[in-house]
């Protein structure tokens, strides 16, 4: 099974080598031992920090098309994009909710799936950064946690969380998710 990848992140990168190890142990007449993995850099016309649940799936959808268009004879394309979006109703305590979450677009050339991560409530103190100052998570998480290149390794998530679900295990979880259509043969997902 060929594999293409729509970004070079290290944590991106083993979340999903990290999916398959777990999907090939649960429907391992899906995913065969041997799978080879190609990871490209992408280009998409979302910013390069979504702030709405629309772009960060848009992004996931175009970085999977864009690997799909740019490596040959793969059986699945991969596209995980990671953004923060408001939710947009109801807000509590008479203030609107931010939320983290990663987002991945599984696609075949013929069929696509999505599968998201779980959603992490995010301090205002981001969200002003983010929202108010315009800048990237990558530069106020790093900030905020006084390290370097957090996004390629605990992430936004690991940082919030203390480790407890990192930027990694968040988009493994994501993968899993978008996979499972392909995979289960009996997730029935036409409407009845």
């Amino acid at each position: 099974m060929k594999i293409g990848i729509g970004s070079t992140n290290k944590a991106k990168l083993s979340a999903v080598k990290s999916a398959f190890g777990k999907l090939q142990q649960a429907f391992s007449s899906g995913v065969p031992d041997r799978t080879e993995f190609t990871a490209i850099p992408t280009q998409t016309t979302i910013p390069d920090m979504p702030l709405s649940l629309e772009q960060i799936v848009e992004g996931a959808i175009q970085r999977a098309r864009f690997v799909f268009e740019n490596i040959p004879d793969l059986d699945i394309a991969l596209g995980l994009e990671g953004g923060v979006f408001p939710l947009a109703s109801p807000s509590l305590f008479g203030k609107s909710q931010y939320f983290l979450q990663n987002w991945v677009f599984a696609c075949n050339g013929e069929k696509g799936y999505l599968g998201s991560s779980p959603a992490l409530n995010l301090p205002e103190k981001i969200i002003k950064a983010l929202y108010e100052e315009q800048r990237e998570l990558a530069e106020v998480i790093d900030e905020f946690s006084g390290k370097n290149d957090v996004r390629s390794n605990e992430g936004a998530f690991g940082i919030l969380t203390r480790n407890l679900l990192t930027r990694s295990a968040s988009f493994e979880i994501a993968v899993i998710n978008s996979m499972i259509p392909f995979l289960n043969e009996k997730y029935d997902h036409r409407l009845r």
